[in-house]
């Protein structure tokens, strides 16, 4: 089977407009407070269009009213949520920070709570959950008799994608860039293949939880936010205003007991939102400690509260243009070298450390030189791809295609990369790849008929979407995705069964439980989102 290039007209590829910009982004902040000026504009876009690809909608339109929609939109919302949120950090990240908090802060801590043997410290902004399991390792090191401790670790997170790979705790070789994590790591991990899987001990330490710190659910005994030792909250605020950091930082406040601290990152607002904390300078580090007493700022960090030319918002600009890649088998295998690529968000949020190039960072250009050692390049991709940077993961995977990786689960991944970038000719094509080599790659199915759906062949996009529930009958996207695609080509008997199909594969599920495969949505979501669609669906069959 020979592919082409294909000409990005043909594509079919959604617009993205300035009123698309000023709705979804004037959407987002007012739902989650997530800020989207101008020279973010191209974060926003590429967000909203990976969660528009795993959506059935038929254009952005439809998908704005879905989002709008009160009854049915929380499903969708919290995939757009995830698409947007999604930040990549390691294991004792920001070194001055990990050790002014191993050698000062935490052991101020135990001693104020030695008497009482309680710790209540909270990550706020956990993603991935390397933070807080960072702060539990810590807490092993310090305390010998750690299980004779009452210990509090919340975790929480607006994106529900970042909290079920939290509460998983398996990670790649990636996540162990720190010194620290790599001398701790047979002590703290079991290799699992791959990755690594955190030990028990460690494990049920954290707790998580979704919540959006927009919200005013916090501080609050039913959020278990309450009497904190220690809030951290690194490299968040940077995503909002001003105002709404200032907010943010009050009930962190709040949240605190006498003597708590907060831990934020390098590259937050100004310092004049944190006048009610007492400032503690460490070396490489300043953080905050709540003692009723604030201190006026020394004048030496005056410059630290002046606007800062390169503060992340300003760094996150669109990527330069750039030649399209080649997607033939027979151009893949080409010996041709890699584009270039912009700054990615990794390096710029890598606080306190001097930006590296990017191929030291990234891995994401050197796999057919043979240089990735001991990093897994399919392991890189899915993460890519679960942090949203499906650009990247394209990259990386193109450069395995050209060194002679010919599998279907590559296929798919591309398939997948292209659909999140709204190039359904090309992800159609990778889709299609995938399943002449493999007949029950299911994944490459699901993308497929989600592309077929987004070109308008619906009833391709049916049959296609038939074999996904055909190879595996649990897969409960498939039936919903079905119940979609067949009330859109008005077969609304069909539609209500595929839709009673769904529901009983969520029966005696937890509501906060996450869906396989979804992109991080919940039980519940998807259950409510199932039942209105049922209540109105029957309700249109009754008016017929």
């Amino acid at each position: 089977m020979t592919f082409t290039s294909a000409d990005p007209s043909a594509n079919n590829v959604p617009t993205f407009g300035y009123g698309d910009y000023l709705r979804f982004s004037k959407l987002v902040y007012g739902r989650c407070g997530l800020h989207f000026p101008d020279n973010r504009r191209s974060d926003l876009e590429r967000g909203v269009r990976q969660a528009y690809a795993a959506s059935t909608c038929k254009d952005m339109n439809e998908y704005y009213r879905l989002l709008q929609d009160p009854n049915s939109s929380a499903v969708y919302f919290e995939r757009l949520a995830n698409a947007l949120t999604i930040s990549e950090t390691h294991f004792f990240r920001d070194s001055g920070q990990i050790d002014a908090l191993y050698n000062h802060v935490l052991p101020q801590i135990i001693n104020r709570r030695r008497s009482l043997r309680t710790l209540r410290i909270w990550s706020a902004g956990c993603a991935s959950g390397e933070e807080p399991y960072s702060i539990a390792m810590l807490l092993r090191e310090l305390l010998p008799n750690v299980e004779d401790w009452s210990i509090t670790i919340l975790g929480t997170d607006i994106n529900t994608e970042a909290i079920d790979r939290a509460r998983q705790a398996i990670y790649s070789e990636w996540a162990f860039r720190e010194e620290r994590a790599k001398t701790w790591r047979s002590r703290y991990f079991r290799r699992r293949g791959n990755r690594y899987e955190l030990i028990p001990e460690v494990k049920r330490m954290v707790t998580f939880g979704q919540l959006n710190l927009m919200e005013d659910n916090y501080p609050s005994y039913e959020s278990n936010t309450t009497l904190m030792d220690l809030v951290m909250c690194r490299n968040v605020m940077i995503y909002f205003t001003e105002t709404i950091s200032r907010s943010v930082v009050d009930r962190f406040y709040a949240c605190l007991t006498y003597g708590g601290w907060l831990v934020v990152g390098h590259a937050e607002h100004s310092l004049s939102i944190y006048r009610k904390f007492q400032i503690h300078n460490f070396p490489n580090a300043i953080l905050y400690q709540r003692t009723d007493e604030p201190q006026p700022q020394p004048q030496e960090w005056k410059w630290l509260g002046e606007p800062v030319e390169t503060s992340a918002p300003a760094l996150l600009a669109p990527p330069p243009q750039q030649a399209a890649f080649p997607v033939t088998l027979e151009e893949a295998g080409a010996d041709t070298a890699a584009p270039t690529q912009a700054e990615r968000r990794a390096q710029l949020l890598d606080s306190g450390t001097k930006p590296r190039p990017e191929r030291e960072l990234d891995h994401v250009y050197i796999y057919s030189l043979g240089r990735l050692g001991h990093v897994d390049p399919m392991e890189r991709a899915r993460e890519l791809l679960a942090y949203g940077r499906s650009e990247d993961a394209r990259d990386l995977l193109v450069q395995m295609v050209r060194a002679g990786a010919r599998e279907a689960p590559v296929y798919a991944l591309l398939g997948q990369a292209y659909a999140n970038l709204g190039k359904w000719d090309d992800s159609e094509r990778w889709c299609r790849e995938a399943i002449r080599l493999d007949k029950l790659a299911l994944d490459a199915y699901y993308i497929l008929a989600l592309v077929l759906q987004h070109q308008g062949d619906l009833d391709e996009a049916i049959d296609v979407m038939k074999k996904v529930v055909y190879i595996d009958r649990l897969y409960v996207l498939g039936h919903f995705g079905l119940a979609d695609l067949y009330y859109n080509s008005n077969l609304l008997p069909l539609a209500l069964k595929s839709l009673d199909n769904a529901r009983r594969l969520l029966e005696g599920v937890p509501d906060n439980e996450f869906i396989p495969g979804s992109g991080g949505i919940t039980v519940g979501s998807l259950r409510g989102v199932i039942i209105h669609q049922q209540q109105m669906w029957r309700a249109e069959g009754a008016d017929l």
